[in-house]
């Protein structure tokens, strides 16, 4: 056999050993090796230079090669039998080196079992208001150990069966779930699946951040042996169930029981524990309490598996998919529940779960939350019955979007249903803000003379409330009356396709067509990107994004996150002006009386949807806007609820509670350069134009809707 290293010559003709120069340039030969003593320098003696220590150490490694690369030749010039025992020794020695090393490198600073298995500290989640008052606090994530002998073996198998199957068969490291799930995300060109054990992630929950790195991943593999080293399988599993986060501030089962279930852990039915395993592939995603459709489909997935892996019988499966569902209606958070819900997701992308306590700074105003729940629920019980009117919403933001009330429903413990946010309803005349705009943004004058009469477009004939007339009226009356013919006429002159785009622009992201009850507001939107909408005015032509979190500290002050202010302009100056006095001139003298406030400049619009279903009013006053829905969540008519009754009525007495210590702003007015023309000199504007579209007889039918239907008001 050959020497190791080819470039060697012959063992005859190998020339004596070169020693590296000292750092000074004298004979390494005559040089003693430097000693760990020796380098140590006395407080008196000179530092040596950086130059110098390099040399040093340049000329150690030097010496060290020199010497393995004799130790080497000296092996290949044994019998095979002694090298081999000598590259397998020097071998073995290396590797136990290079592991024990890598070993102590990742586990550095575990802490001991004892501080693992007791509960500590309970950290917590407190949420403050705009003005630093606690409203809200959540915690416990650090909860002892579930005791698994009280649960039905199905809570803890629907948690193995979706998230680790061979939990019982691994080291703390699945390797061939890792090789399967590497295969998978290949073939779908991303993460698709993981491949992380319970162990696993009960060691990155403990333990480590959720940072992407190689080295963290490394130390959960080495953490997920020590922890299997160190506890039984299910000392890992009640470990873990106690905390795992199932969402909505809930950490551990006993907390996610209660919850979702308002039972303890050991009362869940197979469905239940089957929907609650469900929620940790994405617990703020498939958050029940939010919109429960998802977790049931998750459900379904865990019981298909707990099924294939014969947890379960067929009869059990069979009953648990035919078992009803119901998601407890109690959350500590009460009526804060849905901004608490509204705000989660943001909240887990920012902590993640991070074992910690937080302090979240809210936008919530606390006194206005309050007085928007109550004066919801003040006129839904006096006038509910009789009205036939059962819920109802409300929504504000001040300039920025920074949401100070969100009134999600009548009550969060009956309904977790968000209407602010989720509930898509017709704004009947309080989509006539987008034509409005849109035309004053071409330069249509507020004044300007439009003919308010019957319209008919193929079988569909529109109407006015009450079938009245006005003829000639300037966009100022128009408005304020909330008349649908000149609202018709105005949305033609100035294009669909261009109120689409205001209303895009604003922030609108519901799906609207280019129909022709466009005008009538007659398509679906959610109150809270309408509220934010008008916010574009109140604002004084900036876009409003609603948040609702301004920063997340620990509570030693670390800060992890803080908002930063953006500015986009969506409306000119002069258009913000024009728009200022059309809303203003409803609430004065038009269809928004009910919102007045003394003392305060209000401007708003009101809103009827198609046969009564639904009734708005949308307003602002000195930065604040808000918006109420009043209406049924089955679509059913009320008793000829119009949105300057209800909704106005609801609006302005929680404004009062809003505005309070809030300096009163005057609205910025046009100036008005010439008086406004006599209602009859009407002039050919209030033909239909058509930038955009055909004049209105001959526009295309796309919806069907019998005679006279539509929005009203």
């Amino acid at each position: 056999m050959g020497p190791l290293d080819p470039t060697d010559p012959p063992e005859g003709e190998r020339p004596a050993q070169a020693t590296p120069p000292t750092p000074e340039g004298g004979d390494a030969a005559s040089t003693p090796e430097p000693r760990p003593a020796e380098s140590r320098a006395s407080p008196a003696a000179a530092t040596p230079s950086w130059r110098t220590r390099a040399n040093q150490l340049q000329g150690l490694a030097a010496v060290g090669w020199g010497r393995l690369r004799a130790k080497i030749r000296e092996a290949n010039a044994m019998p095979p039998m002694k090298r081999l025992a000598f590259y397998g020794t020097w071998g073995a020695l290396a590797f136990s080196l290079l592991c024990v090393g890598f070993f102590g490198y990742v586990t550095w600073g575990i802490p001991s079992t004892k501080d693992l298995w007791s509960a500590t500290d309970n950290p917590s989640i407190t949420f403050v208001d705009r003005t630093g008052r606690v409203i809200l606090r959540e915690g416990a994530k650090d909860a002892p150990p579930v005791d698994l002998n009280t649960l039905p073996d199905y809570v803890p198998n629907a948690i193995i069966a979706i998230e680790d199957r061979r939990f019982y068969k691994h080291w703390g490291v699945d390797v061939g779930g890792l090789a399967r799930a590497s295969v998978e995300n290949l073939q779908a060109g991303r993460v698709v699946q993981g491949g992380s054990t319970l162990t696993q992630q009960l060691a990155k929950n403990l333990f480590l951040t959720h940072e992407r790195t190689f080295r963290r991943k490394a130390q959960e593999v080495a953490l997920a042996f020590w922890l299997e080293s160190q506890f039984s399988k299910r000392e890992i599993l009640a470990l873990y169930m106690s905390r795992v986060y199932f969402g909505a501030g809930a950490w551990g089962i006993e907390a996610a029981s209660e919850r979702y279930f308002d039972k303890p852990a050991r009362k869940l039915s197979l469905s239940e524990a089957a929907l609650l395993a469900g929620l940790l592939k994405a617990p703020s995603k498939l958050n029940p309490a939010a919109e429960d459709t998802a977790a049931r489909a998750r459900a379904k997935v865990v019981l298909d598996e707990m099924l294939l892996q014969k947890m379960v019988t067929q009869k059990q499966y069979d009953a648990a998919l035919a078992a009803p569902l119901k998601i407890a209606r109690s959350n500590p958070a009460g009526n804060l529940g849905y901004f608490r819900n509204w705000i989660d997701a943001q909240l887990a992308d920012i902590i993640q779960h991070d074992r910690d306590d937080y302090i979240v700074e809210t936008t919530l105003d606390f006194d206005a939350q309050r007085a928007g729940e109550t004066a919801l629920d003040a006129a839904l019980a006096k006038d509910g019955k009789a009205l036939r009117l059962s819920q109802g919403a409300l929504i504000a933001m001040d300039s920025d979007g920074g949401v100070r009330a969100m009134v999600g429903g009548r009550g969060f413990s009956d309904s977790q249903f968000n209407r602010t946010t989720q509930a898509r309803r017709q704004p009947g005349s309080a989509f006539k803000y987008f034509i409005f705009l849109a035309a004053m943004q071409q330069g249509v004058s507020p004044f300007s003379v439009w003919e308010d009469a019957p319209v008919t477009i193929g079988d569909w004939s529109p109407g006015n409330y009450k079938d009245e007339y006005l003829g000639p009226v300037t966009l100022v009356t128009a408005f304020a009356k909330s008349l649908n013919m000149v609202a018709i006429r105005l949305a033609d002159s100035v294009g669909h396709k261009e109120v689409l785009a205001t209303a895009r622009r604003l922030g609108v992201r519901s799906k609207l067509e280019d129909y022709r009850s466009l005008a009538l507001g007659a398509q679906e939107v959610t109150p809270i990107e309408l509220t934010a909408a008008y916010g574009a005015v109140a604002s004084g032509g900036y876009k409003v994004e609603p948040f609702g979190i301004l920063r997340v500290r620990r509570a030693d002050g670390e800060v992890l996150y803080s908002r930063k202010a953006k500015r986009e302009r969506v409306i000119d100056e002069e258009s913000v002006r024009r728009m200022n006095l059309l809303m203003k001139r409803v609430v004065d003298a038009g269809t928004g009386t009910r919102a007045r406030i003394k003392g305060y400049d209000v401007a708003g619009k009101t809103g009827t949807g198609n046969d009564y279903r639904d009734a708005w009013f949308v307003g602002y006053s000195s930065g604040i806007v808000a918006g109420v829905w009043v209406g049924n969540d089955n679509f059913t008519e009320t008793n000829k609820v119009t949105g300057g009754l209800v909704p106005a009525g609801i609006w302005q007495s929680f404004m009062v509670t809003a505005l309070r210590g809030v300096k009163p702003e005057r609205l910025a007015m046009p100036e008005i350069t010439e008086p406004p023309p006599s209602p009859t000199d009407v002039p050919q504007v209030m033909a239909p134009l058509e930038p955009g579209g055909a004049p209105l007889g001959e526009l295309e039918e796309v919806v069907s809707m019998p005679p006279g239907a539509g929005p009203r008001t």
